[in-house]
């Protein structure tokens, strides 16, 4: 039995009946029991057989903790334990809501009945999600761990953007429910098989199905992070094989996005491993330029293209191909509790840049099947489009902002923006945040009464930044999105100035020479 997420499916009974009553508690841990070793809690046979069927030591052979056994003991009698379950047969007089109260029960369950109720908690969740604007329900948690609901509220939903899903297979799509809408309105823009080389992509596989559902999905009870967005569906990736010439078809890919005009792509794809005979990518590949999705991605982002691209499920191990490279926006994987889940892949890339950049619901959360099912999906396939959905929005509510400018937002707007790692990089992005700091930035912009006054390159920068101007310079006040001086230069009295912003984190800012001229700055 899978474990349930603490947050997210937190079940219990509620019952007010002094007799004595028998459950079923699902435990949240085993605790802190990392102390023992195997001989202690196996037999010399049981290690033997163990050994021999290469099975590791792990923490369903530790026992349920006996601490928390002991605080139900005080309160009933725990007459069964299961560690595999990681779970307890308990009679008591309490009510299931009571045992609520003890921090470590994750689900309880009535035996005489198995009925189950949700305990206050959730049903706080499903009050908050009867005052939201749409009707979320499975995808609350998803869609309001980022923030997304946020925009929605705001009423952008991803209307104009054009969005580009890079794919194995869109099963079905055509004929589910929740993209009707998607289809009478016509907002599938462009699509195309770069594999067989034709337009069915109705076909081969459900993955980009899925996918699709996290970001356009639109029915009752399921919302997808840009339900109002056009799409373009394009199927580069061959589930019958692992080649190279894959990662060719997803440039291919790209290129179609670019020439019809797309805004942003998902790609919930990643390139480590291939076929025999196919030459394999080590760590040190993944530099985000050496491998062929890489470069390809390069020009992309040359160009103008936003991309979102999964980490990959290889945790503990490093993220795959496209997702080393610059400028793009690699999601990792959390859970409805905003922990990361373990299989999704880790960082740096191998040229040291925080990878993957932020991290969304992948574990545990919600995407519609081919037959039309609401299920759940596990992967970073499916909190990359989460993002990628989100980040819709964000164009829609800034469509004269660069690529850039919404990429760096999206980082500074993320749970630990200023102490970054490489499990989930710079945190769980929220969209509320990152639409503020891209308002900020649109009001430099409106504010510029001179916008030809000085030059500022190079833009992006990671060291220095050289400002030239037609009249002398007074002054130069560099500031960070929230209005804050970070640096200030005066009495310069020159048209040219050489300015060190190596001491700045990563993020953008305004730069304001003199009076009334200003620049956005991006640090990379």
């Amino acid at each position: 039995m899978k474990k349930i997420t603490a947050l997210f499916f937190l079940i219990f009974l509620a019952s007010f009946l002094t007799a004595q009553n028998r459950y079923l508690v699902y435990l949240s841990d085993k605790g802190n029991q990392e102390y023992l070793n195997i001989e202690d809690v196996l037999s010399e046979r049981a290690i033997h057989n163990h050994t021999k069927n290469n099975v590791a030591f792990s923490h369903s052979d530790f026992p349920v903790n006996p601490n928390y056994i002991n605080q139900l003991n005080e309160v009933g009698q725990v007459v069964k334990k299961s560690k595999w379950l990681n779970a307890v047969v308990f009679e008591t007089t309490y009510s299931a809501q009571q045992i609520a109260d003890f921090s470590f029960v994750q689900k309880i369950e009535m035996l005489e009945t198995g009925k189950i109720y949700k305990n206050d908690k959730f049903k706080a969740l499903e009050e908050l999600n009867q005052q939201k604007t749409l009707p979320y329900d499975s995808t609350f948690i998803q869609n309001t761990q980022i923030g997304v609901d946020c925009m929605h509220d705001k009423g952008f939903l991803g209307e104009n953007v054009l969005l580009a899903v890079i794919d194995a297979g869109f099963q079905g799509m055509d004929t589910i429910l929740a993209f009707d809408s998607l289809y009478l309105q016509n907002r599938v823009i462009d699509k195309y098989d770069f594999i067989d080389n034709d337009t069915n992509v109705y076909e081969k596989h459900f993955h980009g199905t899925w996918v699709s559902s996290v970001i356009a999905g639109n029915q009752t009870n399921f919302i997808g992070s840009a339900p109002h967005v056009n799409l373009c569906l394009y199927i580069t990736e061959d589930v019958s094989r692992e080649v190279h010439e894959e990662e060719f078809d997803l440039v291919r890919g790209l290129e179609r996005a670019d020439s019809v005009g797309a805004d942003l792509v998902n790609i919930s794809l990643g390139y480590v491993t291939f076929d025999t005979l196919e030459g394999d990518y080590a760590y040190a590949d993944m530099d985000g330029r050496t491998t062929i999705a890489a470069k390809g991605i390069q020009v992309a982002t040359s160009k103008g293209l936003l991309i979102v691209s999964s980490a990959g499920n290889r945790g503990p191990d490093f993220i795959g191909t496209p997702c080393d490279a610059d400028s793009i926006l690699c999601v990792g994987a959390t859970d409805g509790n905003n922990i990361r889940a373990s299989f999704s892949s880790i960082g740096p890339s191998a040229d040291g840049r925080v990878k993957p950049d932020v991290a969304a619901v992948g574990s545990n959360g919600f995407c519609v099947d081919t037959d039309g099912t609401i299920r759940r999906c596990n992967g970073t396939s499916f909190s990359s489009p989460l993002v990628c959905g989100m980040v819709a929005c964000l164009i829609q509510s800034h469509p004269n902002l660069t690529m850039l400018e919404v990429v760096e937002a999206v980082r500074q707007s993320g749970h630990q923006y200023l102490s970054p790692d490489s499990l989930m990089g710079y945190g769980i992005p929220n969209a509320c945040k990152a639409d503020s700091i891209l308002d900020l930035l649109e009001v430099s912009v409106k504010e510029i009464t001179k916008p030809n006054a000085f030059n500022l390159y190079p833009n992006p920068s990671n060291d220095f930044i050289t400002i030239n101007a037609s009249a002398t310079i007074y002054s130069v006040s560099i500031y960070s999105v929230d209005g804050k001086v970070l640096k200030q230069i005066d009495n310069t009295n020159s048209k040219s100035i050489v300015i060190t912003i190596s001491d700045f984190p990563k993020g953008i800012y305004v730069v304001k020479v003199n009076q009334n001229s200003f620049k956005r700055l991006v640090k990379y």
